[in-house]
């Protein structure tokens, strides 16, 4: 089961969960760019990353034709600002282990392993 399915039912029964939102992330607290640097070192090779700027994610965000699309800009500008996630209040609140990006990143490469990788 994946984190975020326990950390799921686990706060179905928690009135503490009840009309809240959570933040969740893992148990380092690391940026979207560490999370690629993890990636890269567990698989061995480099990703192209592409960076657009704040200014065009806003834009993006304002002329989205659905909530789909505005949701995924919102998303991608929570990521342009870092957005490194702090478990430890959640994690006294619903005490669970939680996958590192390392463990998950081990996980699914070799579950995929990729032809092109060196």
């Amino acid at each position: 089961m994946s984190d975020v399915a326990r950390f799921a039912v686990m706060s179905l029964g928690t009135p503490l969960a009840r009309n809240a939102t959570f933040e969740l992330g893992g148990p380092e607290a690391v940026s979207p760019l560490d999370a690629v640097q993890i990636f890269e070192d567990v698989g061995g090779r480099r990703f192209q990353v592409e960076f657009v700027s704040e200014e065009e994610l806003t834009q993006q965000q304002r002329n989205a034709p659905d909530s789909l699309q505005r949701s995924l800009a919102g998303l991608s500008l929570c990521y342009a600002d870092g957005d490194v996630i702090d478990m430890t209040a959640i994690l006294r609140s619903f005490p669970m282990p939680l996958t590192s990006v390392r463990d998950y990143a081990h996980r699914v490469l070799k579950d995929n392993p990729s032809s092109d990788r060196s």
